[in-house]
């Protein structure tokens, strides 16, 4: 999947935190955090929001549990894509 050009700070960040870039596309993105408040500001917030969520989740009862991790294990496993960003601003 090929990414609009143009700036796209949401898309480029949730991208990011996901591990979805290829290598050097990530090295780009993170030398453009150091010079860009708005993609610096979703990759914070998407911390932050991920953070939150880990410390608000539940113990699932067990038999809960183990029914999400056999249908976990029985589903296929989709092939990771690499994405890369549009253009830099």
């Amino acid at each position: 999947m090929r990414l609009p050009r143009g700036h796209h700070p949401e898309l480029n960040a949730a991208l990011y935190l996901a591990g979805e870039l290829g290598a050097r596309t990530r090295r780009w993105f993170e030398r453009h955090l150091l010079e860009c408040e708005d993609c610096w500001r979703e990759v914070t917030l998407g911390r932050l929001g991920r953070r939150l969520a880990e410390e608000l989740r539940e113990i699932a009862p067990p038999k809960l549990r183990d029914d999400v991790r056999a249908a976990v294990a029985a589903a296929p496993v989709p092939r990771r894509r690499r994405f890369r960003l549009g253009g830099a601003s």
